[in-house]
C-alpha cells in the first residue's frame, strides 16, 4: 500500500487531472483556475477524513460536485456553459482541431454516466476498479457502460462522416 500523499503532493500530482475533469464537466475556460482551486480547498478541508486511497477517485468526486454547483450558479446568473471549449489559438494543426471538435460533439451526445466511465477509463487511464468506485457502481456495470459508450461513440462518429 502506497503512503498517503500530503496535500501539497496531492496538488502537485493531480492538479492537471482535476483541471481536465472540470473542463469535461463543462466549466468555462475562464473559470477553470477558480474551480480547480475550489476543489483543492475542499480537499484540504476534508483531508483528515479521507482514507488515503484512490486520490484520483476522491478528487474526481469533489470536482463533480463542484462543477454541479458551478452549473447551478451559472444557471441562476443566466449564463450558459458552452458545449465545446474552443481550441487554443496556439493549435498549429487545424485538422486536429476539427477532429477534437467532432469528438467533443460526439462525447457530449452520450449519456453522462457512460461518458464519465469512458473519459475516466480511456482518457484519464484509470483502472476499471477505480472508475467503478468513482462513479459508485459495480465493476461489471462500469464495463457495460464503457462498452455502450464505445458503441455509441463509434456510431456517432461514423454518422458524422
Amino acid at each position: 500500500m502506497a503512503a498517503r500523499p500530503d496535500i501539497e503532493e496531492l496538488f502537485t500530482t493531480q492538479v492537471a487531472f482535476v483541471w481536465r475533469s472540470l473542463r469535461h464537466f463543462g466549466v468555462r475556460e475562464a473559470d477553470l483556475e477558480d474551480q480547480t482551486q475550489e476543489v483543492f480547498v475542499i480537499a484540504h478541508r476534508r483531508y483528515t477524513t479521507w482514507d488515503g486511497e484512490h486520490p484520483r477517485a476522491w478528487l474526481y468526486a469533489i470536482a463533480r460536485r463542484c462543477s454541479a454547483a458551478y452549473r447551478r450558479r451559472a444557471h441562476r446568473r443566466h449564463e450558459l456553459p458552452v458545449d465545446a471549449v474552443p481550441e487554443s489559438p496556439s493549435s498549429s494543426d487545424p485538422a486536429a482541431g476539427l477532429e477534437l471538435d467532432r469528438l467533443d460533439r460526439a462525447l457530449s451526445a452520450i449519456d453522462e454516466d457512460k461518458r464519465t466511465v469512458f473519459v475516466l477509463f480511456e482518457i484519464e487511464e484509470m483502472s476499471m476498479r477505480d472508475v467503478a468506485q468513482t462513479v459508485g457502481c459495480p465493476v461489471q456495470t462500469a464495463y457495460a457502460r464503457l462498452y455502450a459508450a464505445r458503441r455509441e461513440l463509434a456510431s456517432l462518429l461514423e454518422d458524422e462522416r
